[in-house]
């Protein structure tokens, strides 16, 4: 048996070999299908299965808090030191993500970085590349023992790869710290889209955070995510009964901010969060749908191939079948050459893999720490050719039991010219079919997707994005307190209003769509609440609100209409009635009917009250297709929620005004890192990286299943032109005209493609309504975009038919009669 399969796999690779042209073509088509299928299925291996490299990774798993409604929520640093004590845990690491100023090794930076407990390295057991982890005194009392943990990115970036970097001092938020160890190449951090470049201990938070220094204590702040290794014995099960414990422990202890709330743990693997996992999954099983119709595609077209190879073979399979030949045996021998085709298409898949990652990065956007995450292992090869075989396997198997059917006697007869109608088979017809509907169906996601992206480009934002540039920075990273702050934004105002060019300028602590923005409850005057209540979901939506505290000259240079009341003035200032503006959405939801100019509201029930003196237009604030939002502003001088801020100016000339915005600020302080320099326009596209992610990724997928069904189509023809050679010689020489004979060719070319293309607009709106919530703008069933890729195919269609058409005229009639 064994002997058997290894000689008809020698057979097979002779016989592909033979045919090299054949057998190219092929392996290209398959390569691309299932290259395409590997690209997502990486992006699904880092996002959901990947674990660390590093020992026994299936112990590590995530400590969740639990909230109301059993919704998922953050930890505070007080929960996550009661957890300790649960009993199942070697050891459990705290961390929260931070921005820090790094003056050493170049100009002032800002880095992206972590806040961690002094554990983080030891309970992960992730082996430096230099030096070491964290040691126990290095997080014991607050700002004792500065030590910071480099990326190897950050190690060779700045500081050349310096073998001797341990030990040595860094100047962090204007602090200096000692540099004790280096990770590895391959640690960036736990989750999938962070960029760690450094990290730094707990008990350093009044450097790296000097606004929020009491946060440790703060029990209602669960701002910090907890990871653990199980201890030797202990099942996720067992851990989580102890955890549920602890956490009811902790909801007894502290019933006034923990009444209701609970905890539980879940296996570390991935790149996701378990919160960012439940939202995530969905998403990135449809995108992996998308490349699975592309295989399809690839595979019907591989099928044809097969299809068409296997009538030139029929005399060969026949004289097998006559010398005794089983047909069992001769499938076999058939399916080993598919297989054997799938294979050698899966190795090429990975190289595709590469390209094709490399391709829609680069079209959507993707962040680059995402990229470098999507990288092929153990899990994504054998995906990779498991499916190549089980494609060569399943395309093969068809063709395979076509081509060996009984019918010996006859096969003999013929000159194994083949014939039959044009186009080939009944089983290739259906075949050029379904690759065209199916095509259609990805092209119309494609579009759909596209014009969501046109949609949310051209919405309007609510403010002006032509004429102005931004910087931000943090004051708070280099040692400044509040007073120092407040004269240094005082003097770069009136430096940037003074500068050729500038018409306005002013700061705020979030710009609209900047990610950055902070949200508050709001209660009307009057409005009770008794302490402990949960708000209901209603009410959440109604009293939810966006908020920023702004200078002066803000709405004017942001060019947001004020439609009641009045700006912000110098006046407004701590010893003054504490004012706010609030945007109409946030005037309807609080006062409907009403004005609310002179009312007053408050952020929470222990927070001032504030007086409504003026009222904005709607705008855009977090996503550029969120529904109406409320939101508020307050100025600097009396509240301000961040050290963070942003300068932004209104010119004529944005690009020109931005390496002279640099050199002011590099003139005040040349140790402030600054971040988020650019145009309006440049800050508004950013909030577009979803919809471009999804747009690329679709329309490069839907661009290459366009490519292999109208591929598929010429072949076909082709196939068909050639097997009614003589047929179509002989109508010539009875006198139909060539155009005629034109004509036939490409009628029954796009009478194929049409068909595809009524069978993929039914299945495209059937399955379009899947992907409804993620549009914006357009319908699934949209009339546009169905109306333009079906003629966009049918086109295509054409075009693939021309070619063997005009071959299928210049037929020599006196060949074909001397061949009859």
């Amino acid at each position: 048996m064994i002997d058997g399969m290894l000689a008809d796999l020698r057979y097979a690779a002779r016989m592909l070999r033979r045919t090299p042209g054949f057998t190219i073509v092929a392996v290209l088509t398959l390569a691309l299908g299932i290259g395409a299928n590997t690209t997502v299925f990486s992006l699904l291996n880092a996002a959901l299965f990947r674990r660390m490299d590093v020992p026994e990774p299936g112990r590590l798993v995530w400590l969740i808090g639990i909230g109301d409604h059993g919704r998922t929520r953050g930890v505070s640093f007080p929960e996550y030191r009661e957890h300790r004590a649960d009993g199942v845990f070697t050891g459990l690491l705290a961390y929260s993500h931070v921005s820090l100023a790094l003056g050493s090794g170049g100009e002032p930076e800002r880095i992206e970085g972590s806040i961690v407990t002094g554990n983080y390295f030891s309970t992960l057991e992730v082996p430096m590349k230099l030096g070491r982890g964290f040691a126990a005194d290095e997080d014991g009392a607050r700002n004792a023992n500065p030590a910071i943990v480099l990326s190897d990115g950050l190690w060779r970036r700045r500081f050349a790869a310096d073998s001797g970097i341990v030990g040595r001092g860094v100047v962090v938020n204007g602090a200096p710290f000692t540099v004790v160890g280096v990770t590895p190449a391959n640690f960036r951090g736990l989750e999938l889209d962070e960029s760690g470049e450094a990290w730094v201990t707990m008990s350093q938070l009044a450097r790296v955070m000097p606004r929020d220094s009491s946060i440790l204590e703060e029990r209602r702040a669960q701002w910090i995510r907890v990871i653990g290794r199980l201890k030797d014995g202990i099942t996720l099960a067992e851990a989580r009964a102890r955890v549920a414990a602890g956490a009811a422990r902790v909801a007894q202890l502290w019933q006034d901010t923990h009444a209701e709330t609970g905890a539980t743990v879940e296996t570390l693997a991935g790149g996701l969060d378990p919160q960012s996992r439940r939202e995530g999954t969905p998403i990135l099983l449809l995108l992996m749908s998308v490349p699975a119709l592309v295989l399809l595609i690839a595979c019907a077209n591989a099928a044809n191939l097969l299809l068409s190879r296997a009538t030139t073979r029929r005399r060969e399979i026949a004289v097998r079948l006559a010398l005794g030949a089983t047909r069992a045996r001769l499938v076999r021998m058939l399916a080993l050459e598919s297989m054997l085709l799938g294979l050698m298409a899966g190795g090429l898949a990975m190289l595709c893999a590469l390209w094709l990652t490399g391709l829609v990065s680069a079209l959507g956007n993707i962040p680059a720490a995402v990229v470098n995450s999507v990288r092929p292992d153990g899990r994504v090869l054998a995906f990779t050719m498991t499916l190549g075989l089980l494609t060569g396997f399943v395309f093969g198997l068809v063709p395979a039991l076509g081509a060996t059917r009984p019918g010996v006697a006859p096969t003999l007869k013929e000159d194994g010219s083949g014939g039959g109608r044009l186009g080939g088979s009944r089983l290739i017809k259906s075949l050029v079919v379904a690759q065209v509907a199916v095509s259609l169906v990805l092209l119309v996601v494609a579009g759909l997707f596209l014009r969501t992206l046109a949609k949310a480009s051209n919405v309007s934002t609510g403010f002006e994005t032509h004429s102005s540039v931004t910087v931000s920075f943090d004051l708070a990273t280099v040692g400044y307190d509040d007073a120092r702050r407040e004269r240094f934004y005082e003097d770069l105002l009136e430096r940037v209003r003074g500068l050729p060019g500038v018409q306005q300028a002013s700061l705020a602590s979030d710009l609209p769509l900047s990610n950055r923005m902070v949200g508050s409850d709001v209660q009307r005057e009057g409005q009770v609440q008794q302490p402990g209540a949960q708000a209901s979901p209603e009410q959440e939506r109604d009293f939810g609100t966006g908020l920023a505290s702004i200078y002066p000259g803000y709405f004017r240079v942001m060019g947001i209409p004020l439609v009641a009341g009045r700006d912000f003035t110098t006046n407004d200032a701590a010893a003054t009635t504490k004012v706010t503006i609030i945007n109409q959405e946030l005037a309807r939801r609080l006062w409907p009917s009403q004005s609310p100019l002179g009312k007053r509201l408050r952020l929470g029930p222990d927070e001032p009250l504030l007086e409504v003196v003026g009222v904005t237009a709607n705008g855009k604030y977090h996503e550029l297709t969120e529904d109406p939002q409320g939101f508020l502003y307050v100025p600097s001088r009396q509240q301000t929620f961040a050290t963070d801020i942003t300068l932004v100016a209104r010119t004529a000339n944005p690009a020109g005004l931005l390496p002279v915005l640099r050199e002011v600020l590099r003139e005040m302080d040349h140790n402030l890192p600054l971040y988020d320099l650019g145009t309006m326009t440049e800050h508004v596209l950013r909030r577009l990286d979803k919809e471009q992610g999804v747009s690329a990724l679709t329309g490069s997928f839907g661009a290459l299943a366009l490519l292999l069904a109208s591929l598929g189509l010429y072949g076909v023809m082709s196939y068909g032109v050639a097997q009614r050679t003589r047929e179509l010689g002989i109508r010539v020489a009875l006198g139909a005209a060539r155009r005629e004979v034109l004509r036939m060719v490409l009628a029954e070319g796009v009478r194929l493609a049409g068909i595809g293309v009524v069978v993929g607009l039914v299945l495209a709106a059937a399955l379009t309504r899947i992907i409804a919530k993620y549009l914006y703008g357009v319908t699934p069933t949209d009339l546009t975009t169905f109306a333009a890729v079906a003629a966009m195919l049918l086109l295509v269609a054409g075009l693939a038919t021309l070619i063997p058409a005009r071959r299928a005229t210049a037929v020599d009639p006196m060949i074909a009669l001397r061949a009859e």
